[in-house]
């Protein structure tokens, strides 16, 4: 009886290593891809001699947001247009909040603190992006000319507009842009254990890379440590479990398959570590945050691993989060009213505890989103549309400047797609991005990997895209 009992509890052990040595977040998983990651590393430029510290934070407005309805034009003839195209869900002129400077534009009443770091030159706006192969004219779009798939889907566009390549099926592109500029940057980070993608809005499109995997951590608390293998908080039994499992890990094996996930799973246990003593140390922050704000506790997590950012090794990280709620079919001013009041402030909140860390200007947030919505009402919402306007927040965005030009709001007119104010995009998401990864230090030429449909845009772009200082 004994001897069963034994087993059994060898093998409930067992199960929970298994359950339980990716920590529920995903850290042994990033180095199953069996030395990619150390073959990026070695087949990437120059970034091991990076010695300043850089942030890139996605926040990704998942339903389509109504940007027409943040930024409203203010120059007499665009208004009138907007008046007439968007009926009942058009907003009065005197509500709005005007930059001190004319932009041709005014701030949503709800986006009061974006509207003042727009005036403090920290953040800009970006106009009319949105998912293109090539630049698009409305006779183009009619004739099916070089046009993206599934244009106004959700998902589809949600994919095509995270991995950042819309010439080929999003099916056969396992990579996301954010994940790609990833690959590029391990070298800067030389010697971490982790890295240096996080998400807090679950999996996504977006981190993925060819050769490093993005770690997924619950927004609220993390990481929880294996209980049962928990040093601190478990005495000495747990610290026997810790010491047999490491000295099982570190058995020889004649398996490559078998040594591979050995040594995955105790580079996981290692990173955990590392990971949990760095959020312990960087958990409490004088900036108060909105409890009820999923989007607030999200920007809370990733201020918590910038701040340690030094104790995990990393002068490159990259971060997604999203916020859901965005597809306003319906109901659209009592619904978009209270998302923009969130958005706003959690901007507002993580930049404040940027500042406290003093890491404001190390650190750029830009919003995304599945696409614009339509200019028409179809009765009291918008349907799905195509371009729309994007921001981009931090202490080294050449702010407050109005980024491209402003659609003309007309329906029907040359940049209405059809007859619906589906406004074609400007300004492709290539572009976009590939001024974010100018930021974060990327040579044009492995821009150009990362985004293979932004040879089809001319070159001066980056001349007249001046983002940041």
């Amino acid at each position: 009886m004994n001897n069963l009992r034994n087993l059994q509890a060898r093998r409930q052990f067992l199960k929970k290593v298994a359950a339980t040595s990716v920590m529920g977040c995903g850290i042994a998983a990033m180095n199953g891809k069996l030395g990619l990651m150390g073959n990026a590393m070695a087949a990437a430029g120059d970034y091991g001699n990076l010695s300043d510290y850089k942030a890139l934070v996605c926040i990704f407005l998942y339903g389509g947001s109504d940007s027409f309805n943040m930024f409203v034009p203010t120059e007499q003839a665009r208004y009138d247009n907007y008046i007439n195209s968007r009926g009942n869900l058009a907003i009065d002129k005197d509500t709005l909040l005007m930059p001190l400077v004319d932009a041709g534009f005014g701030f949503n009443t709800n986006m009061s603190n974006c509207n003042e770091f727009y005036n403090n030159g920290k953040l800009a706006v970006v106009s009319n992006v949105g998912n293109l192969i090539t630049p698009v004219t409305r006779e183009h779009y009619q004739n099916n000319k070089a046009i993206p798939a599934d244009l106004f889907a959700h998902n589809h566009q949600q994919e095509q507009w995270l991995k950042g390549i819309s010439s080929q099926p999003s099916s056969i592109v396992s990579s996301g842009w954010g994940g790609r500029m990833a690959d590029l940057l391990i070298e800067a980070n030389n010697g971490a254990e982790l890295p240096p993608t996080f998400s807090l809005n679950g999996s996504n499109h977006w981190l993925p890379g060819n050769a490093s995997t993005p770690l997924t951590l619950n927004p609220n608390f993390g990481l929880t440590p294996m209980s049962f293998m928990d040093v601190k908080n478990g005495g000495n039994q747990n610290s026997a479990r810790a010491d047999t499992l490491a000295q099982i890990l570190a058995l020889q094996r004649t398996h490559a398959l078998e040594q591979q996930a050995a040594i995955a799973t105790a580079r996981g246990i290692d990173a955990s570590g590392a990971l949990l003593s760095a959020l312990e140390q960087n958990e409490n922050f004088n900036t108060p945050y909105n409890s009820g704000s999923k989007l607030g506790a999200q920007l809370r997590m990733v201020a918590r691993l910038i701040a340690g950012q030094s104790d995990l090794n990393m002068q490159r990280q990259i971060f997604f989060v999203g916020m859901g709620g965005w597809d306003t079919h319906d109901n659209q001013a009592i619904r978009f009213d209270s998302l923009v009041s969130e958005l706003d402030q959690g901007l507002a909140d993580f930049y404040a505890t940027l500042e406290e860390i003093g890491k404001q200007d190390q650190v750029t947030s830009f919003t995304a989103s599945d696409f614009g919505r339509t200019l028409t009402i179809n009765g009291d919402g918008s349907d799905h549309g195509w371009g729309g306007h994007y921001m981009v927040l931090g202490g080294a965005v050449n702010g407050g400047q109005l980024l491209g030009q402003l659609p003309s709001y007309l329906t029907g007119a040359d940049d209405d797609a059809g007859d619906k104010g589906r406004v074609i995009p400007e300004m492709s998401i290539n572009q976009f991005g590939a001024s974010l990864g100018q930021w974060m230090g990327l040579s044009n030429s492995d821009l150009s990997e990362i985004f293979p449909d932004l040879a089809n845009f001319d070159s001066s772009w980056q001349d007249e895209f001046s983002l940041f200082i």
